[in-house]
């Protein structure tokens, strides 16, 4: 049975009007309309047609849903930062009920392909692909770019902040048609991970022990020197030349051999794997304190290790790969905001609409998340529901309203036909 949205979730409303203060009652409407349709859809691909045909509500317009988009006077980074705020002050409330001391902020970017064809959209360009090389032109994706922040207490996750990255080329392209007050600015991703850092510092439990978490392509001098500057500790993936006391990492285990190896088991879904490791503590360049350095082989004879560094020298080495390893859950979010929320699904043309897009689907995703730790509030000890459960329950109280909706309009004595052109119009 189609599942249809006759009326607003109640626990939708209560998150989400507190942070549209600026919004008119047309644009909370339409906001909550988008978000409300988001959750219920189950199609791969979440189009404005496809999501105002859920809606059986007498203001839904699918037209007027993409000028809400388009040219509705709001600023998404408003909302953005209210999300954000909001989901901090939800972490503080549980880490004083349940006293976790260990705070994980991964670093992590992701693609939105498009079609090669794609030119109008304005926040979509040829990207470098490392995950698929050579997938339509060279080793780049026709895509849109974004870079997230997330966090990790015990088992509670929030995917607290994003940019849109743009390359330089496409920066100056869109600058050659604005006005002078409306300029873009060329950040790389490294900056944007210093942006969001920045904001979400003042607001961390000050009693908590923070690591950030990034892969390779973030590993540089400039972000390791601002995260210790914020007190806190890193834990990254590195490259195989990265110079440790005046020599590269690919030449260190040799020099090692005097070293016991440590095995490391870690544990997936279906199986398990067996690492060999080194470790090494040294000093890089341009970078003043010690840092740890592991060098991990999947077998003996393994001609490509993969190398990591931490700025805490007190972890074991178990340890750190483990904490490392919790930035698997960065994947899983960029996978149920592709997937699942249509982060990359969006028609319109102008970067403040696809930024608006990008808005609404980060805050529909963190409802969902915020749903999920509400027991931790009431409970230390409870177990939290995985998201896709959150999600289905969610469903199922739209499937019971729908229901109730179509008995209430038989009883109420409405033809067949009547019937069947209100819930179905075409």
């Amino acid at each position: 049975m189609p599942t249809w949205i006759v009326a607003q979730s109640e626990s939708l409303c209560n998150f989400l009007l507190p942070l549209l203060l600026n919004f008119s009652p047309a644009q909370q409407r339409h906001a909550l309309n988008f978000i409300e349709a988001l959750l219920v859809s189950g199609r791969k691909h979440k189009t404005l047609r496809h999501l105002t045909g859920l809606l059986r509500l007498p203001h839904a317009d699918e037209f007027a849903l993409a000028d809400f988009f388009r040219v509705s006077p709001w600023d998404h980074a408003p909302l953005q930062l209210a999300v954000m705020r909001y989901l901090l002050k939800l972490v503080i409330q549980i880490q004083t009920r349940t006293g976790w001391q260990l705070v994980f902020l991964k670093i992590d970017d992701a693609l939105c392909r498009k079609d090669i064809a794609t030119r109008a959209l304005e926040a979509v360009s040829l990207q470098y692909d490392h995950v698929t090389q050579r997938r339509q032109k060279g080793k780049c994706t026709n895509s849109s770019h974004y870079v997230t922040l997330s966090l990790q207490i015990g088992p509670v996750e929030f995917s607290l902040a994003w940019r849109l990255y743009l390359p330089a080329k496409v920066v100056k392209r869109l600058n050659r048609g604005r006005a002078a007050a409306d300029k873009l600015r060329y950040h790389k991703l490294v900056s944007l991970a210093e942006q969001m850092l920045d904001e979400v510092a003042p607001q961390l439990p000050s009693s908590c022990r923070v690591y950030v978490l990034f892969d390779a392509w973030y590993d540089n001098h400039h972000l390791l020197s601002h995260i210790r500057a914020h007190g806190w500790h890193f834990i990254c993936a590195t490259r195989s030349n990265r110079n440790l006391s005046a020599r590269p990492l690919c030449h260190w285990w040799p020099h090692l051999g005097y070293q016991r190896i440590t095995h490391v088991v870690v544990r997936s879904a279906k199986r398990r794997h067996l690492y060999r490791t080194r470790f090494i503590c040294g000093r890089l360049r341009r970078y003043p304190e010690p840092v740890i350095a592991i060098i991990s082989k999947r077998k003996q004879r393994d001609s490509h290790p993969a190398y990591f560094l931490c700025s805490d020298s007190t972890l074991r080495v178990r340890t750190i790969l483990k904490y490392y390893g919790f930035r698997w859950q960065a994947e899983v979010d960029n996978w149920f905001l592709k997937e699942r929320f249509g982060l990359g699904d969006f028609r319109v043309q102008s970067l403040e609409a696809i930024g608006r897009w990008h808005t609404l689907v980060f805050a529909a995703y963190a409802f969902v998340q915020t749903q999920r730790v509400t027991p931790l509030l009431t409970c230390p000890k409870a177990k939290l529901q995985p998201l896709g459960e959150v999600l289905r329950t969610h469903q199922a109280q739209h499937v019971r309203r729908t229901i109730c909706h179509i008995a209430s309009l038989v009883r109420s004595g409405i033809s067949d036909a009547e019937l069947v052109a209100m819930l179905l119009p075409t």
